[in-house]
């Protein structure tokens, strides 16, 4: 009798410590301040959140409403008109599946049924009924990976970890044949782009080749040496800044990196061993005006815009900017258009500054530059003024 009595005390405890665990489940959730992609408008908020098996994977999306409260079926029905990612099936109030593809997970219902609760707590109402209000979160679970703590309840909680789903984007391209200003000769071709921010602007230029193969870099260097509006600074770890000065868009990072693509792909190598080929779309952006599908791989939407046909002479500028020796070897003489300060600059083709100096002249006079400590290759020299900005290419010997 003692044995008997004691074996059921055992196993007294051990349901005690089974139904503790269960009981101690809690359902994972997530902040709104991780929310990647929010879909509507509105100063109300809430977060849907779904949990697939088979894998076990558990999304959320944010979405945002004027009104009071809304239904769960207005929020579905609002995420999967603006993701396409998503869809779901119901006959009336009975609901029946969630799905989601992406071309890399394919998520279906995996168990029997579909379960959701609002904040934690399994949902009093069919999902075309039940009201939610600012501040929500709603999730729906497939019960084949959920965990049931109260059995006559009903109750789910699903423990995956709660991931943020990417925003969709698309990137924005440019036609070859709109091309206007194009750089190298061969018959192979290809399109450079960079996107900048404040403003956001888009600018493309084309170029050609006769090689295989041409890398990344010398695309750059190439149209640094060609347009003088264009520089980059190259930095230990790969591009540090790409500008663009034409008098009247001065631009340049604006975020925190530059990032590039290759035919829509993030790029696998330092730019200075990128290859490409005939018919790629290379795309640079400052990563603040992009948007990140998934880890590291950014797009940028903005509309492309050729760039104009370089003439060495901004639009605006009375003339061309005159240096003369060019080439130069020890010395070069720049004339300076306008009166008063000028400020003269050279640059090299990673548009890295490497002199520059303040005159404040007379119309037509010529200033000298010292360039006994350059080494030989391609610079450009830029004068600045309240008037224009003259930029011209200098050949060091």
């Amino acid at each position: 009798m003692r044995f008997k009595n004691f074996t059921l005390l055992f196993l007294m405890g051990l349901f005690g410590l089974f139904t503790t665990n269960l009981f101690a489940q809690e359902d994972a959730t997530i902040d709104p301040a991780d929310i990647r992609y929010w879909i509507g408008e509105g100063e109300n908020q809430v977060v849907f959140i779904v949990n697939w098996a088979e894998p076990d994977t558990a999304l959320a999306w944010g979405y945002r409403f004027s009104e009071a409260t809304l239904t769960v079926k207005d929020v579905l029905d609002g995420i999967t008109a603006t993701d396409y990612r998503v869809e779901y099936s119901a006959s009336g109030s009975w609901f029946s599946d969630i799905t989601f593809n992406d071309g890399v997970l394919d998520l279906g219902l995996a168990g029997e049924w579909w379960m959701f609760n609002v904040n934690g707590i399994t949902a009093g109402n069919y999902f075309d009924a039940q009201l939610v209000a600012d501040g929500d979160v709603i999730k729906f679970g497939d019960e084949s990976c959920g965990i049931i703590t109260d059995p006559e309840m009903w109750t789910y909680v699903w423990t995956k970890e709660v991931a943020a789903v990417y925003p969709l984007a698309e990137e924005a391209k440019i036609e070859f044949s709109e091309i206007e200003y194009w750089v190298g000769e061969g018959q192979n071709e290809l399109v450079f782009c960079v996107n900048w921010n404040e403003p956001n602007k888009c600018l493309a230029w084309g170029y050609r080749f006769d090689d295989e193969s041409v890398m990344l870099k010398e695309v750059m260097d190439d149209i640094a040496a060609a347009d003088g509006r264009f520089a980059y600074v190259a930095g230990a770890w790969g591009v540090d800044d790409i500008t663009f000065d034409d008098g009247e868009l001065h631009l340049a990072l604006a975020g925190m990196w530059w990032l590039y693509n290759v035919n829509g792909l993030m790029g696998w190598y330092g730019y200075d061993a990128e290859p490409l080929h005939d018919g790629d779309f290379i795309k640079w952006g400052d990563e603040s005006c992009g948007t990140e599908i998934a880890p590291w791989t950014y797009v940028w939407e903005q509309e492309v815009e050729p760039v104009s046909v370089y003439t060495g002479v901004d639009d605006f500028s009375v003339s061309a900017l005159s240096v003369c020796p060019n080439p130069a070897e020890n010395e070069v003489f720049v004339t300076l258009e306008n009166a008063g300060l000028n400020v003269v600059s050279v640059y090299d083709l990673q548009g890295r500054l490497v002199s520059t100096m303040s005159v404040n002249a007379t119309e037509g006079e010529q200033v000298r530059l010292g360039i006994e400590s350059l080494m030989s290759g391609v610079y450009f020299v830029r004068v600045s003024n309240d008037n224009a900005i003259q930029t011209t290419k200098l050949v060091v010997k």
